[in-house]
């Protein structure tokens, strides 16, 4: 991690070790050349070089791994610290973990902070900082601190892409990057890192269920690319082949309410009103609450001489959204098919005043004034 933060790093001093000081720990040389650094307790001022002791440097070395990790001397330090405390690296991730599930987040990213810099060889250190700042994210999540959520969710992005510049071929890493893009809907993604991770998993048990995320997201793809061939096809006029399109989605897919509404407003747009309403109805069974559907149906209906269901339908759909010029406008039209220009033209007034750059509401204004 190359990120630098100045502000952990203020309770740091650096001292110097006499000449007469230098001698080895467990294989590791002390050099009097290179200043030592030590953590001082926030809450003390003063300190003499008596209260010196090993976890005050070891602290003060791992704050700079973990915030300040290009420092000159990180070499020496990783060498100092491995000498000094050769088991530190699976205390500090056991403690990481504990902190973590007790949500001291912020102490658990330190810890593995420090550790992915001091030891990048090892590829659990990555997964347990991206594992910290995924738990975070739900966290802030189910507080409503969705931008905060965001920007911690790029956080373990990022680790997660420096952990595979360390370990391209690991298979935890592919596995848990896939899960963790799956989990933020980012599809495209979790079946770049999924598929990789199928291509290093040799009998790995997770295999079975990851090949059968890959085939669903596969089969999405191919689903969204049918709806945007169809609807491409309507925008340009070709509703004859939009249909044909959605109908070979509806032999696999029958419950998809899009697809029956997208088969309904293709037949409308070519004058099929009973084949539009027929479809539109099937999507209206399947979704209650999409406004585009009741005025899609009112206006099949309308074109068939019923008005009645043709208001009844965009009278709900005023009570989803009361403020839809569309819909208001349609029941001004519905009431000039009745031959009420009253009532048209109060309609297309309150349609006038949600909008009045709209030009339609002011064309039928200025017809029946």
């Amino acid at each position: 991690m190359s990120e630098k933060h100045t502000e952990p790093l203020d309770q740091i001093v650096y001292i110097s070790i006499p000449e007469d000081s230098a001698r080895e720990i467990n294989g590791f040389e002390l050099d009097p050349k290179i200043l030592i650094p030590v953590e001082i307790p926030a809450d003390q001022e003063k300190w003499s070089f008596e209260e010196l002791s090993w976890e005050m440097i070891v602290s003060a070395m791992l704050k700079i791994f973990a915030y300040d990790p290009s420092h000159k001397d990180t070499p020496y330090y990783r060498d100092f610290i491995n000498a000094v405390q050769p088991n530190l690296v699976a205390e500090l991730t056991r403690t990481g973990i504990i902190k973590a599930e007790a949500k001291d987040f912020d102490i658990a990213e330190e810890i593995f902070l420090a550790l992915t810099n001091l030891e990048p060889e090892e590829e659990k250190t990555f997964l347990n900082l991206a594992f910290v700042y995924e738990e975070q994210v739900d966290a802030l999540t189910e507080q409503g601190s969705f931008k905060e959520a965001d920007m911690t969710a790029e956080k373990a992005y990022q680790v997660y892409l420096e952990a595979l510049e360390y370990h391209p071929d690991s298979v935890d890493i592919h596995f848990y990057f896939g899960s963790f893009n799956l989990k933020q809907n980012n599809t495209s993604q979790a079946q770049e890192y999924f598929e990789l991770f199928l291509g290093l998993a040799i009998d790995d048990e997770r295999a079975p269920e990851v090949q059968e995320i890959v085939n669903t997201i596969r089969n999405q793809n191919q689903e969204d690319d049918q709806f945007t061939e169809a609807f491409n096809h309507i925008k340009n006029g070709n509703e004859p082949e939009a249909i044909e399109t959605i109908d070979d989605f509806l032999e696999r897919h029958e419950d998809v309410w899009n697809a029956w509404f997208l088969k309904g407003w293709a037949h409308r747009r070519l004058g099929q009103y009973q084949e539009g309403k027929e479809a539109l109805e099937r999507a209206l069974e399947l979704e209650r609450t999409n406004v585009d559907i009741y005025n899609e149906l009112s206006i099949c209906c309308m074109e068939i001489g019923d008005l009645d269901s043709s208001k009844n339908y965009l009278n709900k759909a005023l009570v989803l959204e009361p403020d839809n010029v569309k819909i208001v406008s349609n029941l001004g039209i519905l009431e000039l098919k009745r031959d009420d220009r009253k009532k048209a033209l109060h309609y297309f007034q309150i349609a006038a005043e949600l909008d009045p750059k709209d030009p339609i509401a002011q064309q039928y204004i200025d017809a029946l004034s």
